[in-house]
């Protein structure tokens, strides 16, 4: 039987949500709980990978596993998972739903604090620097639509497809910093980091609107600025077509 599970998480402490060799991940830390209280080895397929020291608000993976699972599922695997994750929701689904495939949107935010906060260090990136939002925006609509972001793209584009349709792109100044939000459909490796790096060179006058187009539309990742540290970076939102939402 097939389920689907809702959870978030503080990626400070792991290499990213995918298991890997000799490296705390999220997903490692979920298959084993889950895997212990199905009494059968259990494997989960996230929404995404997200990279090491990157958020999630809000994630989605499915697994196969046994029927008549105890309703109380969530509360018992938040009782063995450490305290950075917390699983949400554990349901029944559709045997056919995927939690990474039929995904058709995904969100992510990423927090730029020009204050220090020391109790949640590991949850923006501390940058004083006053930003000129009006400039970053004006680029920021250039993302909008389908397009190459091999500019943005750390190695080579997932089977050589560089493009991506982004949905929505905008900065954001609020009381502690700035805050930057982006929905597509998907996401290339690095992409969110590199995308929010470069904005910020035109944010301080360092990349034109001109040379910010000459960017995206030459794709080379060298012209582009740094990517921006991981822990300022979140995954806010998957969505699935209207007929598999709850």
């Amino acid at each position: 039987m097939r389920y689907k599970i809702e959870l978030a998480y503080n990626g400070n402490n792991y290499a990213g949500w995918q298991i890997q060799p000799n490296a705390p991940t999220v997903q490692a830390a979920i298959d084993k709980a889950l895997s212990t209280l199905c009494n059968q080895p259990i494997e989960t397929m996230g929404c995404g990978r997200t990279d090491s020291g990157v958020h999630a608000r809000y994630f989605v993976a499915h697994f196969d596993g046994p029927e008549n699972l105890p309703h109380d599922l969530a509360h018992r695997l938040n009782k063995m998972i450490p305290i950075d994750i917390h699983v949400m929701t554990v349901q029944p689904c559709e045997p056919n739903f995927h939690a990474r495939f039929d995904a058709i949107l995904r969100e992510y935010q990423y927090h730029i604090q020009t204050k220090k906060d020391p109790f949640v260090p590991h949850t923006f990136w501390w940058n004083a620097q006053c930003l000129d939002v009006d400039a970053m925006n004006h680029c920021a609509t250039k993302l909008v639509g389908e397009r190459s972001f091999l500019a943005f793209c750390k190695g080579e584009a997932p089977n050589n497809n560089p493009n991506c349709t982004v949905f929505q792109a905008h900065w954001l100044a609020t009381d502690l910093g700035y805050v930057f939000t982006i929905q597509a459909n998907r996401f290339l490796r690095n992409m969110v980091r590199a995308i929010v790096g470069t904005l910020i060179e035109v944010g301080l006058g360092k990349i034109s609107i001109e040379e910010f187009q000459r960017i995206l539309d030459t794709g080379n990742r060298s012209d582009a600025g740094a990517s921006v540290p991981a822990k300022g970076l979140f995954l806010t939102q998957v969505v699935y077509p209207e007929s598999q939402q709850d």
